[in-house]
């Protein structure tokens, strides 16, 4: 049966649309995770090895095969090195147990064993961040001054980057500089190579632990489960069932 023009030109008109939307999504599939790898590269240069890890660690499998690989086998790396430059596992300081998760340049970045008490994030119900946190204040204020004068000056203060929400873009606020802070998600996924290694206790019972993050909205905080699991959505920032595991980098002795 003989097409008329009109009916060829439609015809004709789908299938270049079909090939441009092909060839379209071909290019975020390819663009896309060399944009991720690229900022991943970026991170590592500017000394954040928990932002790259996480980076690397959020490429989509689909990607180029013989990339994909190489992008894993960088994040492993950078795992491993963090892992290597541990001289031990825990250690007391301030009269408190202390898991070891890092050591660089004379320094150790510790985080507390156990959890250290019970207490929200933020005092009210409130769109909030690390940055305007009653939590942080209580941090570097009360809990910072509990330690004795010759352990305080052994405390570094850090500047700590608070990004945005991976999952959700939640704003993250602005950078802080603390003697004492939370781990953020990307951290968390550094530092503990599974979930189970995440797990926290207070008074011998597994309960959930704040991290500095945003979550899916300014009224919510990330946090690890009681399985160790990330949780990116967050909780309630007054929620007051929630544990806390201060962090610090601390000059070796």
């Amino acid at each position: 049966m003989k097409q008329t023009p009109w009916k060829c030109a439609v015809v004709i008109g789908g299938i270049s649309l079909a090939v441009t939307a092909g060839i379209a999504a071909l290019a975020v599939l390819v663009a896309l995770p060399m944009a991720k790898y690229s900022k991943a590269v970026s991170l590592e240069g500017k000394g954040d090895i928990a932002g790259a890890y996480d980076a690397l660690d959020r490429l989509d499998e689909r990607w180029d095969a013989v990339r994909y690989k190489a992008a894993q086998a960088r994040k492993d790396a950078l795992q491993a090195r963090v892992i290597a430059s541990r001289s031990a596992e825990t250690m007391q300081f301030g009269g408190r147990e202390w898991m070891v998760l890092e050591e660089r340049d004379g320094k150790a970045l510790l985080l507390l064993k156990d959890i250290l008490e019970m207490r929200p994030y933020n005092e009210a119900l409130a769109d909030t961040s690390w940055e305007a946190c009653t939590l942080r204040l209580y941090l570097n204020g009360n809990f910072y001054e509990s330690f004795g004068g010759a352990d305080r000056a052994r405390i570094a203060e850090t500047a700590v980057i608070n990004s945005e929400s991976a999952d959700y873009g939640t704003a993250g606020g602005g950078g802080t500089t603390d003697h004492i802070f939370l781990l953020s998600p990307a951290e968390a996924k550094l530092y503990f190579p599974d979930d189970g290694a995440r797990v926290a206790r207070e008074n011998g019972s597994v309960r959930y632990w704040w991290l500095r993050s945003p979550g899916l909205e300014p009224i919510l905080a990330a946090t690890v489960g009681s399985d160790g699991a990330i949780g990116y959505a967050g909780s309630w920032v007054s929620y007051p069932n929630r544990g806390v595991r201060p962090a610090m980098w601390v000059a070796m002795g």
